[in-house]
């Protein structure tokens, strides 16, 4: 299938549009790839509702040697929630349900425990529906949800974020009695063919109750998905019970996504009205906004509003900058990832933040900076030392060490650290990390009475 973007076709190898030389942000995710053994990825921006960037690299299956294009179909994961919010609210705009709405106006026999839980609760996984793991023997949603309904609540409807729990399964159930179709054909109906993603569906991989012979449709140019292990890659399948699918498991092409995301800037899929009422956060029973909105996290970054998701837990990477109409989707193979590397596409795109040459508060420790900045080094790099460390931090060193390189290993140099926040004992203290020109990230660091570290969190910003 040729791009339709401008009637212009695309070249072999690497896939370049045919107007786009190689630029930076293929240098940088060519070198990410073979710093993190990605096989393959894919690349969307997407601005004012026109695609300026497409392209894709590297190999979709390793053992056919089949090269990466526009038209491979990757895992997107959790990634397909977004699709699911564009549905709820789509049936919102048509009068067909509430955010407002009980979700025991759609369920029969309804738990009394769920009687305050809202829609809006199932989106922002704040209903208190206990997380759990994927259960392959619910055959059915209507199955899933009679386990569901045996199960306690783990908190208040309200109360607080569960990610992972049985939200979009009681959510398919309502759409499709809303809707008066399977979960999928909803898709299609909606989203899929308005838009021409003809490149997007699911497989319906399923294991035999012997659990020895995996079953799965085609799914045309579909990327092999990898684990690097040690020194060799290995292929690796997560299946999706069909009353996950909401929550995840669509296979989509970076053109698709494209489409996708282009169709939200300019109202083909959503109005403005339904879009923002999507990408505001609920507020928890305690007056503090989610970290989710209606299938989408929320957040800042470079100083502007932020909504994403990622999926895999990064193959899939899907950012949204709304008052900037940009987006930047990036597609992988591998499971191995954090998700950074649609920020770090960003960053070529975006402005600096109004933030960056703020200069922090006085330092009355600055040693302590100074050992928090050799530290942080040594994090980069994956080697930061055990002596350093006390407690759960220093028990969990191995696992920091290696999500740091992964997270960390592609920034810029670090150009410098400012002291943001600090506590009266200077136990807590709060650093803003400024790599290259103009990337931040602020690190929260907690000491022990003795200076060593307790905790070490990072947070883009």
């Amino acid at each position: 299938m040729a791009l339709h973007h401008r009637g212009l076709l695309l070249v072999l190898g690497l896939a370049q549009p045919v107007w786009a030389a190689p630029d930076k942000v293929d240098a940088f995710l060519r070198a990410e790839m073979t710093r993190n053994h990605i096989p393959a990825a894919a690349v969307a921006v997407v601005r004012d509702g026109k695609v300026i960037k497409l392209a894709a690299y590297g190999m979709a299956n390793l053992e056919w040697k089949a090269p990466a294009s526009p038209r491979t179909a990757f895992q997107i994961a959790s990634g397909t929630k977004v699709f699911t919010a564009v549905l709820l609210m789509d049936f919102v705009g048509q009068g067909k349900l509430r955010l407002e709405d009980r979700v025991c106006q759609y369920i029969t026999d309804c738990p009394l425990a769920w009687k305050d839980i809202t829609l809006l609760h199932l989106a922002s996984h704040t209903s208190g529906l206990r997380p759990g793991p994927v259960d392959a023997d619910n055959a059915s949603v209507t199955a899933a949800i009679d386990v569901a309904k045996r199960a306690p609540l783990a908190s208040a409807p309200g109360e607080k974020n569960a990610y992972g729990s049985d939200d979009f399964v009681l959510l398919t159930h309502v759409l499709e009695k809303v809707g008066g179709a399977p979960y999928e054909q909803l898709l299609r109906n909606r989203i899929f063919k308005p838009l021409g993603m003809t490149n997007s569906g699911f497989d319906h991989a399923t294991l035999t109750e012997a659990h020895v012979v995996l079953t799965s449709d085609v799914v045309t140019e579909r990327a092999a998905t990898y684990q690097w292990k040690t020194d060799h890659q290995q292929q690796y399948w997560f299946m999706y019970p069909y009353y996950t699918l909401s929550a995840g498991g669509l296979f989509s092409t970076v053109t698709d996504m494209s489409r996708f995301t282009a169709a939200l800037m300019n109202d083909k899929l959503l109005n403005a009205d339904l879009r923002s009422a999507m990408w505001t956060p609920p507020k928890s029973n305690d007056g503090k906004p989610s970290s989710f909105a209606v299938g989408w996290t929320v957040g800042q970054y470079r100083g502007r509003r932020e909504v994403a998701h990622s999926g895999g837990p990064a193959l899939s990477d899907t950012v949204f900058y709304p008052d900037d109409k940009l987006a930047v989707v990036v597609l992988t193979n591998q499971r191995k990832l954090v998700p950074t590397l649609a920020h770090s596409v960003a960053n070529f795109y975006l402005s600096p933040p109004p933030f960056l040459n703020e200069p922090g508060i006085a330092d009355s420790t600055p040693e302590r900076t100074e050992a928090i900045k050799a530290l942080l080094l040594a994090l980069i790099q994956g080697k930061a030392e055990a002596r350093h460390f006390t407690g759960t931090a220093k028990d969990e060193l191995a696992d920091m060490n290696a999500w740091f390189l992964l997270k960390l290993g592609g920034m810029p140099p670090l150009s410098r650290l400012v002291l943001v926040e600090d506590s009266a004992d200077h136990l807590s203290r709060t650093y803003r990390a400024v790599y290259g020109k103009d990337v931040t990230q602020r690190w929260k660091v907690t000491f022990d009475a003795t200076g060593l570290i307790a905790n070490l969190d990072v947070m883009d910003e």
